[in-house]
């Protein structure tokens, strides 16, 4: 059963360079580094835009029941562990709320936004 999902924006170039799509190169290398272990509870999926062209390199960690967190300004390359230790965090929150303490430093500054679960708009009156 998947716990997390990491959603990896492929669309975004750097500058004018059609074949510069960093989003490309990190999704790449996180299938790379997943340890096969991992698999089954951690999912890496591409998607055609995230909507954050200014920030490329832009990913979201989603849970069902969780809070949904927009991470951009990423490294293709140096990031790779620090994101799937954020994903290790995020599945292991209760809610998807990771503290701020506990946050590898990608994740602390990368922040774009935070979104609630989908439960939590129909819980309300």
């Amino acid at each position: 059963m998947t716990q997390v999902t990491i959603f990896v924006c492929t669309a975004c170039r750097l500058g004018g360079d059609v074949d510069n799509r960093p989003g490309q190169i990190l999704l790449e290398r996180l299938h790379a580094r997943l340890p096969p272990h991992e698999r089954e509870s951690v999912a890496i999926e591409p998607v055609e835009c995230l909507g954050v062209c200014k920030r490329p390199c832009t990913v979201a960690l989603a849970a069902e029941d969780k809070w949904t967190y927009v991470i951009g300004d990423l490294d293709a390359v140096g990031d790779v562990d620090e994101l799937l230790a954020s994903a290790r965090g995020f599945a292991a929150s209760e809610n998807g709320i990771v503290p701020w303490k506990d946050r590898p430093n990608a994740f602390r500054k990368g922040v774009v936004s935070r979104v609630p679960p989908l439960a939590a708009a129909k819980a309300r009156p």
